[in-house]
């Protein structure tokens, strides 16, 4: 089985593609690509809440046009909690 790949590794292929010394390259490298995943991460973090909370709304409306308000109603109260939780904190 393969190892991850850590921020760690990734740093030391650069050094060693690019020829430079690890010794002196490896650890900003690291930090610049720990950065780039945290940011990554919590970009794909945010867009997948406001898919979910595109969904809720549009089962909401689909509830809604045919008249099933306790379903709606339910749509509407996922809805509201993943903007609370997730998409206005």
């Amino acid at each position: 089985m393969r190892k991850p790949l850590t921020t760690a590794r990734l740093a030391e292929r650069f050094c060693r593609r690019l020829e430079l010394p690890a010794d002196r390259y490896r650890e900003p490298l690291e930090g610049l690509l720990r950065e780039a995943s945290v940011e990554t991460r919590e970009a794909s973090i945010a867009a997948t809440k406001a898919a979910c909370l595109e969904v809720a709304e549009e089962e909401a409306e689909r509830c809604h046009a045919v008249g099933a308000t306790a379903a709606q109603q339910t749509a509407l109260t996922i809805a509201a909690r993943i903007r609370r939780r997730h998409i206005e904190a």
